[in-house]
């Protein structure tokens, strides 16, 4: 398997490449050449597996044998999914005969976000030891990939991790889950500025030219964060369909990069219908289907706050899909980075809409969301979720079986959500352990150049390590 950039300014590479690069050099983001098929009598046969065997199923087929052996590659996934997610990896709660709740918050930090990145983490550590070198990890967050990447990647002795998250604008939970890790491999770095703010600097680091370390990705636009994605696609998708029936997947996102797994899942075989793609008030993805125009606002704060973004990343991915034109993809985001918009023709808005629906909530809305589903169904869903349920509701058809991703655990947002539960709402031991804990970081301003001086100074692993 090869990859290359959705901007055409790099060759070919190979899978460990990917991961160790994150970003491609040109700008562009690693999407593979091909991707692995599978047809009706495969879907069969997969759908019997216990969760690791099926994530080794699914992705192997993107890793080449001279890149991570498959033997090994095997051993990785079941080291990932042990007991840290529970004997109950994920469950699923029926709400009616087409509709399903899939809970992705059974992980070490109660996110969907665990499933990708422990399998990333447990890749980083074998690909590092094998090729006995070091590495800085730098990842943005508006949220939960900074806690789940801290504890998928901070156990290796071979890894520094620096997380950057907007100062002020994640829920106490989420900032919590961050500050309070005490592994001294481990920087948490406040940014003056919102979450586009901070993923524009992660980009901007690894495309510094002077830059003396082994840098690497844990944000989606590293490729290996969307493959470990792809697995809950199809665990859910066997165990809500029997007989191979198309499903429809709703979905909360504000970067995009959770929809493209669900995307890259229907294109390898997958039958999927509809990605319903949810927006709160930060909607520039539902704004891009409605007028085929991508154009940038201020980043708007919400009871939401995962999904207060406006640049959405793995969207560039999409277009790429779509388009094959790498050419277009320079310059739409070149476009985006000079003018702050960037619009796409009729023909190709089209084409792209045929495997999406797409809504936004305001947090009005929102809140009466939550509140509708715990009394009709006495189940407490947290703000995203909330989002994206009351947007399938609108856009599908009852008679259309689909799943609601449940992107993260309710007590992560616990505030929001006592506004509108009344009963006593408690907190699980992973939340309720760390809230009066002392915490660690650093508050920056938005400047790359602060940054890396940083980065640098703290690392301390250069390239020859």
């Amino acid at each position: 398997m090869k990859y290359v950039s959705t901007r055409g300014g790099e060759d070919e590479v190979s899978f460990t490449s990917v991961l160790l690069n994150g970003l491609a050099k040109d700008g562009g983001l690693y999407v593979p050449k091909t991707f692995p098929k599978f047809s009706t009598k495969d879907l069969k046969r997969l759908s019997h597996m216990n969760y690791a065997e099926l994530c080794y199923q699914v992705t192997k087929g993107f890793i080449s044998e001279s890149d991570i052996p498959h033997k090994d590659y095997k051993k990785i996934c079941y080291k990932t999914y042990d007991k840290n997610f529970g004997t109950n990896i994920i469950n699923i709660d029926k709400l009616s005969e087409n509709e399903n709740i899939l809970n992705l918050y059974h992980g070490p930090t109660l996110a969907f976000k665990d499933f990708a990145l422990q399998l990333l983490g447990n890749i980083y550590d074998y690909v590092l030891k094998k090729k006995r070198i070091k590495l800085t990890i730098l990842g943005a967050t508006s949220g939960d990939t900074g806690s789940a990447a801290i504890y998928g990647c901070s156990r290796s002795k071979k890894i520094k991790a620096f997380i950057l998250f907007p100062h002020g604008k994640v829920s106490e939970a989420q900032r919590k889950q961050m500050t309070t890790f005490k592994n001294k491999n481990v920087f948490c770095i406040a940014i003056k500025g919102d979450f586009d703010d901070c993923q524009k600097l992660v980009k901007d680091f690894f495309n510094y030219e002077g830059k003396q370390i082994n840098l690497a990705a844990v944000n989606s636009i590293n490729w290996v964060r969307i493959m470990g994605q792809l697995v809950y696609y199809f665990w859910s998708y066997f165990k809500v369909e029997k007989n191979l029936r198309r499903v429809n997947y709703v979905v909360p996102t504000g970067n995009f990069g959770n929809v493209y797994a669900g995307y890259i899942s229907k294109k390898m075989g997958l039958p999927i219908n509809k990605l319903v793609v949810s927006s709160n008030k930060n909607d520039i993805l539902t704004r891009f289907f409605e007028t085929g125009v991508m154009k940038l606002k201020q980043t708007i704060k919400t009871v939401s706050p995962s999904m207060d973004i406006q640049v959405s990343s793995n969207f560039e991915r999409l277009l790429y899909d779509y388009s094959k034109s790498t050419e277009l993809i320079k310059n739409l985001y070149r476009d985006l980075g000079m003018k702050g918009y960037f619009s796409v023709d009729t023909k190709l808005l089209d084409l792209m809409k045929n495997s999406f629906r797409y809504g936004r909530l305001n947090d009005k809305e929102t809140l009466t969301s939550i509140n509708k589903i715990f009394k009709r169904f006495r189940i407490i869903i947290d703000p995203h979720t909330a989002v994206g349920y009351s947007i399938g509701k609108t856009v599908l058809d009852d008679s259309e079986k689909r799943i609601y991703l449940a992107t993260a655990h309710y007590s992560k947002f616990i505030d929001t959500v006592k506004k509108v539960i009344n009963d006593q709402v408690t907190l699980p031991e992973r939340i309720s352990s760390i809230i009066n804990k002392e915490e660690k970081f650093d508050l920056l301003d938005n400047n790359l150049k602060e940054l890396i001086q940083y980065i640098t100074e703290k690392s301390c692993v250069s390239r020859q390590v």
